[in-house]
C-alpha cells in the first residue's frame, strides 16, 4: 500500500514540474532492472550534464526489455521474446523461405526444360526407329528373294556341265 501512495505522490510531484525522470541503461548488466531504470531527479539536466548512461528519452512502453543503443541513440529491444523481436525473427524466416521457394521454382523450371529436351530426344529416337523398321520391312522381302535364288539355282552352271563332260570322257 505504501508503494501505491509513494507512486501517487511521485506522480503529483512530477506533474507539478518539480521532478524530472531520467533513465539509466546498463546493457551489459545481468540485472534486467538496470537495463532501463527510471530515476526521479529534482530539477532539470541538460543533455551535456547527463551522467554516463543516463538518458532523457523515455523507453517505449512496447519494449519488454529496453536497452540504450549508442549507435542509433535510441532505445531498442533486448528480449528475444518480445513482439518486435518475434516479428523480426518471423520476417527473417519468411525471407529465408522465400529464397528457398525461388530456388525451388528455378530448379523446377530447369528440370522441366531438361525433361522437354529428353522427350524431344526420345521422340527423335522413336522416329528413327520407325524409319529403320519401315526400311527393313521393305528390304526383308528383297533379301528373301535373293536368298531363294542363290539356294535354288534354276539352271545348272555351264562351267559345272563342262567339267562333268570332260570328266566323263
Amino acid at each position: 500500500m505504501e508503494a501505491e501512495n509513494f507512486s501517487k505522490l511521485l506522480n503529483e510531484v512530477v506533474s507539478n514540474g518539480k521532478i524530472n525522470f531520467y533513465y539509466y541503461s546498463d546493457p551489459t548488466s545481468p540485472n534486467i532492472e538496470l537495463h532501463h531504470l527510471a530515476i526521479p531527479f529534482p530539477g532539470e539536466l541538460s543533455p551535456v550534464d547527463l551522467p554516463f548512461r543516463w538518458h532523457a528519452e523515455k523507453p517505449s512502453e512496447e519494449l519488454v526489455d529496453a536497452i540504450w543503443d549508442d549507435e542509433s541513440h535510441s532505445w531498442i529491444e533486448n528480449s528475444d521474446k518480445s513482439q518486435p523481436a518475434l516479428i523480426a525473427k518471423l520476417q527473417a524466416n519468411n525471407e529465408a523461405i522465400q529464397k528457398k521457394m525461388e530456388s525451388y521454382e528455378e530448379d523446377k523450371a530447369k528440370d522441366a526444360e531438361k525433361n522437354d529436351k529428353i522427350v524431344q530426344a526420345l521422340t527423335g529416337v522413336q522416329k528413327g526407329q520407325a524409319q529403320t523398321t519401315a526400311v527393313l520391312a521393305q528390304l526383308v522381302p528383297m533379301v528373301q528373294q535373293l536368298s531363294k535364288s542363290v539356294n535354288t539355282p534354276d539352271k545348272p552352271n555351264e562351267v559345272d556341265e563342262t567339267k562333268k563332260e570332260e570328266g566323263a570322257e
